[in-house]
């Protein structure tokens, strides 16, 4: 799917899991922002994406090594099946396999664990690319909107202090989870079965039995409308009450 589907899914799966797992209402709206960037996380892979693109150089640099360790990690583990098609292993690949999901809210939390400043960054960071892939749907002067928005989602965080850091890992690692679903939607499929082997590949693309063109299908509008609708209802009806004064 689109980076901007991808984010829109996020936010949904960032207020269910603060509805879920939140202490405080504004623990909801981090925990959305957050996963709005989380979803975009498995396309580190491509330089040219909107997660490759969001920090310049910085995240051009980690994309190219991150394809390169996907291409290694692929010779390393494909069996001869895997082997006689035609892909090098690059994107779609090993950030988009449930491991991989693993590791990014695993990061995500360890960050956030050190103290004030990691949460910032990691709240900051998430929301700053989340919020700013789907406002652009709204035009620029939302894209310019969402910056101030990551930054005061960012300090609420630090300042209320209610969401722990394994809610900031686990929100990051469904939000991540939740694109590799989304693009399971697509035709290209995902590795869903890695490291298992599967009708002899360890790399065999699982896609879902109604399968889309990315961009080209009107159910994937309707799945990026859906979500952005859904998630403020969700968000009001989902939130934990206010703790007593």
């Amino acid at each position: 799917m689109m980076g901007s589907s991808h984010a829109a899914t996020g936010v949904l799966a960032g207020v269910a899991v603060g509805a879920a797992f939140g202490s405080h209402p504004v623990d909801v709206v981090v925990c959305a922002a957050v996963g709005a960037g989380a979803a975009l996380l498995p396309d580190l892979d491509e330089p040219g994406s909107t997660v490759g693109r969001s920090l310049g150089f910085v995240s051009r640099g980690v994309s190219r090594a991150l394809r390169a360790t996907s291409r290694r990690v692929y010779r390393a583990t494909a069996t001869s099946y895997d082997l006689r098609g035609r892909s090098d292993g690059g994107h779609r690949h090993l950030t988009h396999t449930v491991p991989a999901v693993l590791v990014f809210g695993a990061v995500a939390g360890g960050i956030a664990a050190l103290g004030a400043l990691g949460l910032g960054l990691v709240a900051f960071g998430m929301s700053a690319l989340g919020l700013g892939c789907v406002a652009r749907s709204f035009g620029r002067s939302a894209v310019q909107s969402a910056g101030v928005v990551a930054a005061c989602v960012a300090a609420a965080a630090v300042v209320l202090g209610s969401a722990p850091w394994w809610l900031i890992g686990l929100t990051v690692a469904v939000g991540a989870l939740v694109h590799v679903l989304g693009d399971w939607l697509t035709r290209s499929g995902v590795p869903l079965a890695w490291p298992l082997v599967y009708r002899g590949k360890r790399w065999w693309m699982f896609r879902s039995p109604v399968a889309f063109h990315t961009g080209k299908s009107r159910v994937e509008v309707g799945i990026r409308v859906g979500a952005l609708v859904l998630a403020p209802v969700m968000m009001v009806l989902g939130s934990p009450p206010l703790p007593p004064v």
